[in-house]
């Protein structure tokens, strides 16, 4: 009977527990587009100060972490954040119900894809490996950072304006999301095709490998104007609408089948979610997946066009 009293009240206090973190990550969702979720102060999780500050932390996994002000300024303060490693692992750790909390109204009604759960080194995993593999991310981490702070740099004053919102994988970063979440970035030239089509992706990413885990579908578009299709919760198509971007601009979406059997792209977070992409009808977009390594950085493969007029049948692989 006391075993019984026991685990009723640890299911209690879990459940308690959940809900408070459902209200947190509520809140969160207020605010402004290009301020990312984990960014908070060391003495008040939700709040946060206009550009740099000494109480800023990093809530996104672990112990909440101190940033430099170039990070608070150029990355956790900007709409890019979605592309920040220490981001993309804690979109992996956290829960679903969390990141639908971080979602607007609209979208809370479409489910989440699954996410990926992060691979588990073996336990008789010799300990001079696990040392190597800590290094090497490590390493690979100082990279993308300097990587980030000189491209911030070079392209500082050329800021994207794009309406999207924090993530957040979707699965869609394990991209997330990003749940967060759709991400944008600046490029000072777009980059051109071989047809003359404007390709959006103006840095390209590495391509996934054996190992990788499939986070989200990322739609990627270029400066131009487009048509979105207003899509509900059960696949029916209420209008249509025009949708302009000065630069690059990217958003975590999932594949929806209306009545007809027409297939679009549905982005799930930001201030376009609802709103979907149909090809060729929506002008030049493209679809990709997006992966996650064992080390916590990204990857990534464009769709073919004929991929995009259907629903993917499986969770893609490397």
């Amino acid at each position: 009977m006391f075993g019984r009293r026991r685990r009723r009240e640890a299911a209690a206090a879990e459940a308690a527990s959940a809900a408070e973190r459902r209200d947190l990550f509520a809140q969160l969702a207020q605010r402004p587009a290009h301020i990312c979720p984990f960014l908070g102060l060391a003495y008040e999780r939700t709040a946060y100060v206009e550009g740099a500050s000494i109480e800023h932390r990093c809530y996104a996994f672990g112990d909440p972490a101190p940033l430099s002000s170039e990070q608070q300024t150029s990355v956790c303060q900007e709409r890019g954040y979605g592309h920040c490693p220490r981001y993309l692992r804690g979109f992996l750790v956290t829960p679903t119900e969390e990141l639908q909390a971080l979602r607007n109204p609209r979208a809370a009604t479409l489910p989440l894809p699954p996410l990926p759960s992060a691979a588990l080194p073996a336990v008789s995993r010799p300990r001079r490996r696990r040392r190597r593999a800590i290094l090497l991310f490590a390493l690979l981490l100082l990279l993308l950072l300097a990587a980030g702070a000189g491209y911030l740099l070079l392209t500082r004053g050329n800021v994207a304006v794009v309406p999207t919102a924090s993530p957040s994988p979707t699965a869609s970063a394990v991209a997330a999301s990003e749940v967060p979440s759709a991400t944008t970035q600046s490029s000072p030239s777009p980059t051109t095709a071989a047809s003359g089509s404007v390709l959006a992706s103006p840095t390209p990413e590495p391509t996934p490998i054996a190992g990788d885990t499939f986070a989200f579908y990322e739609v990627s578009v270029g400066p131009g104007s487009f048509i979105l299709f207003e899509v509900d919760a059960s696949g029916d198509v209420d209008g249509q609408r025009r949708e302009s971007f000065d630069d690059f601009s990217f958003a975590r979406v999932e594949p929806v089948e209306d009545t007809d059997g027409e297939v679009y792209w549905l982005t799930v977070d930001g201030e376009l979610s609802g709103l979907g992409y149909r090809y060729p009808d929506s002008g030049d977009f493209r679809v990709r997946a997006v992966f996650v390594s064992d080390d916590g950085s990204r990857r990534s493969a464009f769709l073919e066009t004929d991929e995009l007029t259907s629903v993917p049948e499986a969770t893609p692989a490397p």
